[in-house]
């Protein structure tokens, strides 16, 4: 007669500090590397920011950098794809009351893709600046970030055509010289520490805006 087995022991859960689970605590060091690297590499440029400094500023050391992230690179695409969903997110929130007008739309859009720049000039020279001489270490997020900046641009602007019918083709390629006005003026208003008025800045573009709507026959432009 064989005797009956010991219980195995219970498996021991991962241990709670503060109330945070271990996978609550690695999200956060995760978090604050992202974070860090913003800042970092919005400020000092990609080339010029160094594994050391990024966990300095994040008050963690090379173990958590690795736990989170295989290496700089990647981590580079992290924070790009962080500050470009902040920036998008900020302006659907401010055109959000404005989706039956195209004249407040157009201003509301406007108004925060300038003032989220001049907000968050970290950010904003990482998005416009320095990912232009990045793109290769981005690979593919880049393209696809400026594609969502183009479809955004189309979302918006579908619902109001009223005129003639665009080839699609010719459409997206409007949006893409709409995206291109913004992201050109917005860098050279950084390069210049935004020495220009904000309110020039939406005036003018407006304006172009408007032309393009009186083109497409967008209504409240026609």
């Amino acid at each position: 007669m064989t005797e009956p087995k010991a219980p195995l022991p219970a498996q021991a859960s991962p241990r709670s500090y503060g109330g945070k689970s271990a996978e609550e605590r690695q999200a956060n060091r995760k978090r604050a590397l992202v974070d860090a690297s913003v800042r970092l590499f919005g400020e000092q440029g990609f080339a010029a920011v160094s594994i050391d400094a990024i966990c300095a500023e994040a008050g963690l050391t090379k173990r958590y950098f690795y736990e989170a992230f295989p290496s700089r690179e990647a981590l580079l695409t992290a924070a790009y794809e962080s500050a470009t969903r902040e920036y998008m997110q900020s302006i659907l929130a401010a055109v959000a009351p404005h989706l039956r007008d195209a004249r407040q739309l157009v201003h509301a859009g406007l108004q925060e893709s300038f003032g989220f720049v001049k907000r968050n000039p970290a950010k904003a020279r990482l998005i416009l600046i320095e990912a232009m001489t990045v793109r290769g270490q981005l690979g593919e997020m880049y393209g696809e970030r400026y594609d969502a900046f183009v479809d955004l641009m189309l979302q918006f602007t579908r619902p109001f055509l009223s005129g003639p019918k665009v080839p699609d083709k010719v459409l997206r390629v409007m949006a893409k010289s709409a995206v291109g006005v913004i992201i050109h003026l917005c860098q050279s208003w950084i390069a210049t520490d935004f020495k220009q008025p904000m309110a020039e800045l939406v005036d003018g573009t407006e304006r172009v805006f408007g032309g393009m709507g009186r083109e497409l026959g967008v209504k409240g432009y026609t």
